[in-house]
């Protein structure tokens, strides 16, 4: 495989539902690279789910936990790797700083919140473990969009996710970072 050492980490953000998760399993698969779902490493150094922390510890030290989780998943990269963060992650900027610092190709994956929300909305009937802790209110998570939404487009490369599969999303990503796998 042929790639420039700068796209040896791809860290996919963007806002809770936008797709993070899915088109990184997507992308990993597509370039052969490993993948790391941030959550997922948190969830299982905590030995609890992210809401049961925000309930029970509060934002701001989920956010400390995230940054540590973090600088831990790069610090264990052996390979090229694929990273989808959590819709809070890179608009820290701690965490930024430690992608940046990392050689990381930040990707912002864009929906509108009109999309997300229902996507996101913990009084659909969802069990108790997939409640997004910031996806409680409607008008708390427009707002929260709205200020996310300036952080996000930051990023180096924006790739619109709406009415789109995961796999369609990834093979945009390669393309436009002109990476390929080996066959």
């Amino acid at each position: 495989m042929s790639f420039d050492p700068k796209h040896s980490l791809i860290a996919l953000t963007g806002f809770m539902g936008s797709g993070k998760s899915s088109v990184g399993r997507a992308l990993a698969v597509l370039l052969g690279w490993d993948f790391i779902d941030l959550d997922c490493e948190i969830e299982r150094a905590q030995g609890r789910k992210i809401h049961e922390i925000f309930d029970g510890e509060g934002e701001p030290r989920f956010r400390e936990i995230e940054t540590v989780a973090l600088a831990l998943s790069i610090t264990k990269m052996a390979r090229p790797a694929v990273l989808a963060t959590g819709g809070g992650t890179y608009v820290q900027p701690r965490n930024a700083e430690l992608l940046r610092a990392a050689g990381a190709t930040v990707v912002f994956l864009e929906a509108s919140a009109e999309t997300l929300f229902p996507r996101c909305d913990s009084q659909a009937g969802d069990p108790v473990d997939a409640i997004r802790p910031l996806a409680r209110d409607r008008e708390a998570f427009l707002r929260l969009y709205e200020q996310r939404l300036p952080l996000y487009r930051m990023a180096d490369l924006t790739v619109v996710t709406e009415y789109r599969w995961p796999e369609a999303v990834a093979r945009e990503i390669a393309e436009r970072l002109r990476l390929a796998r080996d066959r």
